[in-house]
C-alpha cells in the first residue's frame, strides 16, 4: 500500500481543514485507525476502516438535515467492524480542537441488521449513552480534550443492551456562534450551533436483553431547544440537548483484554510511513487551529 505524495500533500490540507477530526478509535483496549482524512484519500487500494470514510472537518448547521446523521460526506462504507463487549469503554482520539469552539461531547448507538453497505443512516435510531458538558467549575469538555486528555474522549457502553451490531456516533457540538457571530466570520459563517460527527461500526457481545429508545437524524434535535441556542458568556449550567443520556440498568466486571493494535496498511513498514505521515498531518492540523484560536474563530 503506497501513500501517493502523501506528505508533501499534507500542510495545504490541513490549511483547508482546520477542525478536529477522529483519527483514532480504542474499544474495549483493540486500537483502530479512524478514518484519516488527509491520508486515507491518497491510499490505494483503499484501507478498510471501522469509520464511514470521506469523511471532512466542517460543520452540518442545518439540524434538519440528513448530514445530521454521520456528516455531509460519509462514504466508503465500513470495511470493518470493531470488536466490544457490552460494559467496556470506547476512547474517540480528536486531533487538536479548537479553544473557541465550547461545547457538548455526545455518544450515539443505533442497531442494524445485516450489510452495513445496506445500511440508510437517516433511518437507524440512535440512542445517547454518553455525555460531556461542563464541570462545576465551568470547564468543558472540549476544553478538557486539549488540557487533559490529549485529545481522548472516553465512554462506556451500556452493560445491559442487547449484542448485536450497531453503529456508534460521536459527536460535538461547538456553541461559540449560537447566539452572535463576530463581524469578521459574518460573511460566511451563520448564527446558531455547529454539529461535527463521526459514525463507526461496531459489533457489542454480551447477554443483555435492554433496547433503549433511538431516535433519528434528522429528528432527534429541535430548533427550539435552548441548549442548542445556547450563550456561552452567561456561565449557567448547561442543560442537556436533546434526548436524555441513556441510564443502565447494572453495570459489569470485565476481565481486562490485552491491547491489540490494528495495522493501518496491512504491512509492517508501511505501517511506520502511515504514522509518520499522519504525525505531520496532527502537527499541521495542530498549527492551523492554533491560528484560528489566535483570531477567536
Amino acid at each position: 500500500m503506497r501513500l501517493p505524495q502523501a506528505a508533501s500533500l499534507l500542510a495545504l490540507a490541513a490549511q483547508v481543514h482546520g477542525h478536529g477530526y477522529i483519527y483514532r478509535v480504542t474499544a474495549d483496549n483493540t486500537i483502530y485507525p479512524g478514518y484519516d482524512i488527509f491520508i486515507d484519500p491518497l491510499l490505494r487500494p483503499a484501507p478498510y476502516r471501522i469509520a464511514y470514510g470521506g469523511g471532512q472537518t466542517g460543520p452540518v448547521y442545518d439540524l434538519n438535515s440528513k448530514d445530521m446523521a454521520c456528516q455531509g460526506v460519509h462514504t466508503p462504507a465500513p470495511g470493518l467492524i470493531a470488536q466490544a463487549r457490552a460494559g467496556s469503554n470506547i476512547t474517540f482520539w480528536w486531533s487538536r480542537w479548537l479553544y473557541s469552539h465550547k461545547g457538548p461531547i455526545t455518544a450515539w448507538m443505533a442497531p442494524y441488521e445485516g450489510d452495513i453497505n445496506d445500511v440508510d443512516v437517516n433511518k437507524l435510531e440512535f440512542f445517547k449513552f454518553g455525555e460531556e458538558t461542563h464541570d462545576e467549575n465551568g470547564v468543558w469538555g472540549t476544553e478538557k480534550l486539549l488540557d487533559e486528555t490529549e485529545g481522548k474522549w472516553t465512554v462506556k457502553i451500556p452493560a445491559d443492551i442487547k449484542p448485536g451490531l450497531y453503529v456508534v456516533r460521536n459527536e460535538i457540538i461547538a456553541l461559540h456562534f449560537a447566539v452572535r457571530v463576530p463581524p469578521f466570520f459574518a460573511t460566511f459563517t451563520p448564527i446558531g450551533p455547529q454539529f461535527y460527527m463521526t459514525c463507526f461500526a461496531f459489533n457489542i457481545t454480551g447477554d443483555g436483553t435492554a433496547t433503549p429508545q433511538g431516535y433519528t437524524f434528522p429528528g432527534a434535535y429541535s430548533n427550539n431547544d435552548p441548549a442548542l441556542h445556547w450563550d456561552l458568556e452567561k456561565g449557567e449550567p448547561y442543560p442537556s440537548a436533546g434526548p436524555l443520556v441513556y441510564v443502565p440498568s447494572y453495570d459489569v466486571e470485565l476481565e481486562p483484554k490485552p491491547e491489540v493494535i490494528i495495522s493501518p496498511t496491512n504491512n509492517a513498514t508501511a505501517d511506520q510511513d502511515y504514522w509518520k505521515a499522519q504525525a505531520d498531518a496532527l502537527a499541521a492540523q495542530a498549527a492551523t487551529t492554533e491560528f484560528f484560536d489566535s483570531i477567536g474563530g
